[in-house]
């Protein structure tokens, strides 16, 4: 199929007949990207109440099952020259590509214009998936396909990153998360992976951790095993084996895109063995680094902001029960901890960052839970003066919080270190930070053998940059072997 498409003169792309004013919708993207240069006129563009049947067409046909399919991002990825056909209607592809772009670029003023409701529902579809404009018109339709340009940069780790952004694509057979994806990599990739049907989905789902931790030393994909919410999978794959047919709401830390991205282990290479012939256990080493005492509710991923607000006191009354209420670095750890310590450069101040985000949680929960009393340290901030007008809450709160807390969950450990991670864990799991990974993992041990489950990855404050590798070096840590199974 890579040779058709690279071969092909053109590629002709049907999205479908007709429907739900698709036409309309083709020509409001044409619209956007004639005024993409300009950034006022696109606010005006989708601030405009006469827009809003059109923005609806756009989120119906970015919607459409093409998008979803593994298949097609071949054909767009590959092919010289696109043209994408839908009813009557006839654009070049880069119409839809530099749409989905300006999208992206303005995804403030689709937050803005187009909220969820307090049930997330006022601008989403929730009869297909719950998201909302914003998040469709943003991360769905062209927006969903791999940016062909980065995925070139990506050189060694390019397996990893294609997987991850194919991942939330269909397939009918699950082998074909990995065979559907060979022709966007390069040759000394693909000569790896030879097409075998016969092969279990475990054996090349286990391919992919042994070819990726083998080629980079780096441990990362290990956290592409998302356990929460829990599902199961039908293959019997190891804790540690990413269940790429299986399409979760959340993704992994290392995958958010922060600038500087996380760095635990430094730059340290992975040292692992399989423990067996059919590669079932894997034994890695780590640094531990502490125990979980305590952990609060884990926020779901089909969320409302009463989600977001119940954990966000449930969270702070675990802080209290370890810290004092007037204690403001306990305060600022715990604001950093719920953002992933992304703190915008405007609230660099520590304590204004503790202001901002008590003042929108306190405020938010005095109006959407007046009868739930709020203690006199959190009540101080309901008025507290910022610059965040009442209409822009709720966008705060997504934009810093949102998708750094849905499927996740503070802890405290028994050191007293904060951190969030996998709403799997539970009272007893260790956090180790794992040579050759970006980021600390939880472990539960079981049994008698002294091996563990993988949990999830985690944030642990003050110890994604490394500081553990250099106690290590300093010999104030100790490394040890865990087998992972």
């Amino acid at each position: 199929m890579t040779k058709i498409y690279s071969r092909a003169e053109s590629v002709a792309v049907w999205l479908g007949p007709e429907a739900d004013r698709s036409s309309d919708a083709a020509e409001f993207l044409l619209r956007m990207t004639q005024h993409s240069g300009s950034p006022d006129k696109i606010t005006k563009l989708l601030s405009s109440k006469s827009n809003d049947s059109d923005i609806a067409a756009a989120v119906s046909l970015f919607e459409r099952d093409y998008w979803k399919r593994l298949w097609v991002v071949q054909e767009v990825f590959n092919a010289r020259s696109v043209t994408v056909y839908c009813g009557s209607s006839k654009l070049p592809w880069d119409v839809y590509r530099e749409a989905s772009n300006v999208f992206q670029r303005h995804k403030g003023d689709l937050d803005y214009y187009f909220p969820g409701n307090s049930q997330g529902r006022t601008y989403a579809r929730a009869a297909q998936n719950h998201f909302t404009y914003s998040q469709i018109l943003t991360y769905q339709g062209p927006g969903s396909l791999p940016d062909i340009r980065a995925l070139r940069h990506y050189g060694e780790d390019s397996l990893l990153e294609v997987m991850r952004v194919c991942r939330r694509k269909f397939s009918a057979d699950p082998k074909d998360k990995v065979f559907g994806i060979l022709g966007l990599l390069t040759e000394d990739v693909r000569k790896d992976f030879p097409v075998d049907y016969s092969l279990s989905v475990k054996e090349i789902y286990t391919d992919v951790v042994d070819f990726i931790i083998s080629t980079t030393g780096r441990f990362d994909v290990i956290c592409e095993a998302i356990h929460y919410p829990p599902h199961m999978n039908t293959a019997n794959l190891p804790s540690w084996v990413s269940d790429w047919s299986h399409i979760p709401d959340t993704v992994a830390l290392g995958a958010m895109g922060f600038e500087p991205p996380f760095s635990a282990s430094q730059r340290k290479e992975i040292k692992f063995s399989f423990k067996d012939d059919r590669r079932n256990k894997i034994e890695i080493t780590a640094l531990e680094i502490d125990t979980i005492r305590t952990h609060g509710i884990a926020v779901g991923t089909l969320c409302t902001l009463a989600d977001y607000l119940m954990a966000f006191i449930h969270w702070r009354a675990l802080l209290l029960a370890t810290y004092k209420a007037d204690d403001l670095e306990a305060q600022d750890l715990f604001c950093r901890a719920l953002c992933l310590n992304q703190v915008p450069r405007k609230w660099a101040n520590s304590f204004d960052w503790v202001t901002a985000c008590f003042h929108v949680f306190a405020s938010l929960i005095r109006e959407r839970l007046p009868h739930l009393p709020l203690d006199q340290e959190l009540e101080k901030y309901i008025d507290a003066k910022t610059d965040i007008k009442p209409d822009a809450r709720r966008r705060f709160l997504q934009e810093h919080f949102g998708s750094r807390m849905m499927g996740r969950c503070f802890y405290i450990t028994e050191g007293d270190r904060i951190g969030i991670g996998s709403g799997f864990m539970a009272v007893g799991d260790v956090v180790v930070v794992p040579l050759g990974c970006s980021t600390p993992v939880v472990l539960r041990p079981e049994g008698c053998r002294s091996e563990c489950c993988y949990v999830g990855d985690a944030y642990l404050h003050g110890y994604m940059y490394g500081r553990a590798i250099d106690q290590w070096r300093n010999g104030d840590r100790k490394a040890s072997k865990f087998v992972l199974h």
